[in-house]
């Protein structure tokens, strides 16, 4: 349901229709600051990844705060962040097929678009179209440094990286990674730090056995919510694409990367049947909230943050089975924090943005699949 901006602008949240999505913005503009901060001190250049928000207005906050660009995953990312003016756009995605190539080409046309690539056979088709078109793209190699998904190994970086810099159209910036494999450390600090900088060592090592090779790959890129605090320290990274961070989520806060206080998105809902007395029953279920998994490891799709408490247990498609909460009332309300920040943008049309429990505006999510 899409409301129009003047209908609730100034109003209280208790006029909301729910579900709706809150966004928190003294907690925003605190997160927002935080990391900006904590990567001047590491050194490093800040590229917020974008997918968490997928919100111009917070893109902006987090430019002003002074991120150098932002990180995208998908082509409906890249052409909303080209649209909406933004100038500085990595995408972190191997640009497989006629649509992306397409996207890449065009947006590069408009602002600096840097493109992440893993394979050969990934850049060969980039890099005729490129050519054909008469442009130059700039281009990363992504390296995996442990989580097993995208990206060349370490000891096969060079050989890549040596065929990328001779293709016609593509000009190498870098090296990249995403040391997502932290996150599945669970709420162990030391852990978390040992491997992300271990992270952060292996893409240096590879840039530096890059540029002894004669490749210039002045970008050497980490990025993660989880591994922010780690990877980003070691000597020689340049850049951080943290994302999660911006709003925060439950799962975040179950491993201790996020303190509860900084998460500033939440899910307001409110409770529809009392029937069973245990679980009451909200209006907030998967398609509000997302089904994905908690680190908690109990099942649970969101944690009430009201002062009623509790925890949404499980979810229909509509329906949110509440547990552990104070006695409520139908038309009661609470607000949930989310597992999935990232995932939970996506489902959703629209974010309202409030302080004091008031509606300051409204913002359209961009990019949506």
């Amino acid at each position: 349901m899409t409301v129009t901006v003047p209908d609730l602008i100034g109003r209280s949240i208790d006029a909301l229709p729910t579900p709706s999505v809150l966004i928190d913005l003294a907690t925003l503009r605190r997160t927002i600051a935080q990391m900006a901060d904590a990567a001047r001190g590491f050194g490093v250049a800040l590229r917020p990844h974008w997918k968490t928000s997928k919100c111009a207005e917070v893109g902006r906050l987090q430019l002003g705060a002074g991120a150098v660009g932002l990180t995208a995953a998908t082509a409906a990312e890249v052409e909303a962040l080209v649209e909406a003016g933004f100038e500085d756009v990595f995408w972190a995605y191997p640009p497989v097929g006629a649509h992306r190539i397409g996207t890449a080409l065009r947006a590069a046309r408009r602002a600096r678009v840097i493109i992440g690539l893993d394979s050969l056979a990934s850049a060969e088709p980039l890099s005729a179209a490129a050519a054909a078109d008469g442009i130059d793209l700039e281009v990363r190699l992504e390296v995996d440094s442990g989580l097993g998904r995208t990206g060349v190994r370490a000891e096969d970086a060079l050989a890549v990286a040596r065929r990328l810099a001779r293709m016609p159209g593509l000009v190498l910036e870098g090296v990249f990674t995403h040391e997502g494999h932290v996150q599945g450390l669970g709420a162990d600090p030391e852990r978390r730090t040992e491997v992300g900088t271990a992270a952060g060592q292996l893409l240096v090592e590879v840039a530096e056995a890059l540029r002894a090779d004669g490749l210039e790959v002045p970008s050497v890129s980490v990025g993660s919510t989880a591994g922010a605090r780690s990877a980003p320290r070691v000597p020689g990274v340049t850049e951080a694409r943290p994302g999660t961070y911006v709003y925060g989520d439950e799962n975040q806060v179950a491993i201790g990367t996020v303190d509860p206080a900084d998460t500033a998105m939440s899910v307001l809902s409110r409770v529809i049947s009392t029937q069973r007395g245990e679980p009451m029953l909200v209006d907030a279920g998967i398609k509000a909230m997302s089904s994905d998994g908690s680190m908690h490891g109990d099942g649970r799709i969101g944690t009430v943050v009201s002062d009623s408490g509790g925890v949404l247990a499980t979810g229909h498609e509509e329906h949110g089975f509440l547990r552990g909460s104070s006695p409520l009332q139908v038309g009661d309300m609470i607000r949930i924090r989310p597992n999935h920040a990232c995932g939970l943008t996506n489902m959703h049309s629209q974010v309202f943005a409030v302080e004091d429990g008031v509606v300051v505006d409204i913002w359209p999510i961009l990019g949506r699949h």
